[in-house]
């Protein structure tokens, strides 16, 4: 049986690839022009051209400068833990912290904050009314200049209004110390879900994938001593630069366990 051939955009895709990974091109040079490589390959369009540049960019091989073109990424770029049990409070460990232990520099930026009706889903794991008001913090965490990690933290605005967490985009204290000294003090994670899943289109703009990238996503749940869900903390991260870990999780066996 005759194997089909091989397209030429695959063909300029496996061949780029081949020379950033042997360091022909590498991280932090520029790709040769547009037109160098259409000769190069005899591509006919920018349009195939352009699902050259959908593989490479989807492997986070390259990346595009509007003032310069297209530029090779570091092909095995330092993946940052994201530690999810951060022993001093219920959330993950801060993003800083995680990203010097992976020697890179990292910061996280608040983005807004936003009042709005509960999506059903949120409603639920809130255990809120359908449509009640809820509180959203929007956050983007970056290793130097790159998105990497959006965040979505999701409060039950009767809990909140009239803190700081409502209005302010820097929380003095932080959120957990506020939330307590409102009555409601964090006492566990009641539910985590971690799942790998297609980026939306927003998604991917924001965090500079190729559309139909894959993404590594987060949900949990934190509950007050009163027994209240008091957030919904929703991670969505490039597979590529981070990796969701637990560490120094206490196993508490029973006595009467043979």
């Amino acid at each position: 049986m005759t194997e089909k051939p091989i397209p030429l955009y695959q063909q300029a895709a496996n061949d780029l690839r081949d020379k950033i990974l042997n360091g022909t091109y590498p991280p932090g040079s520029v790709l040769p022009s547009s037109r160098e490589l259409r000769e190069r390959y005899l591509i006919g369009s920018d349009t195939t051209l352009n699902q050259v540049y959908r593989i490479l960019k989807g492997e986070g091989l390259i990346r595009r400068n509007a003032a310069v073109g297209m530029i090779v990424q570091d092909p095995q770029p330092k993946v940052v833990d994201l530690i999810l049990h951060n022993p001093h409070g219920h959330g993950p460990l801060p993003w800083s912290e995680c990203c010097k232990l992976a020697g890179v520099e990292g910061r996280m930026v608040t983005n807004g904050i936003t009042s709005k009706g509960a999506e059903p889903e949120e409603a639920t794991l809130l255990g809120i009314d359908a449509d009640a008001a809820v509180v959203v913090r929007g956050r983007t965490g970056f290793i130097e200049d790159a998105p990497v990690r959006l965040d979505e933290a999701i409060y039950p605005r009767d809990l909140v209004e009239g803190t700081p967490i409502a209005t302010e985009r820097k929380v003095p204290g932080g959120i957990y110390a506020t939330l307590a000294q409102a009555g409601h003090a964090p006492v566990a994670v009641t539910r985590r879900t971690i799942r790998a899943r297609l980026a939306t289109d927003d998604e991917a703009t924001r965090l500079k994938l190729a559309k139909g990238s894959w993404v590594l996503a987060a949900d949990q749940v934190i509950t007050a001593g009163h027994g209240r869900a008091v957030e919904l903390l929703r991670i969505v991260a490039n597979p590529n630069r981070v990796q969701f870990t637990e560490e120094d999780i206490s196993l508490l066996l029973s006595a009467e366990r043979n």
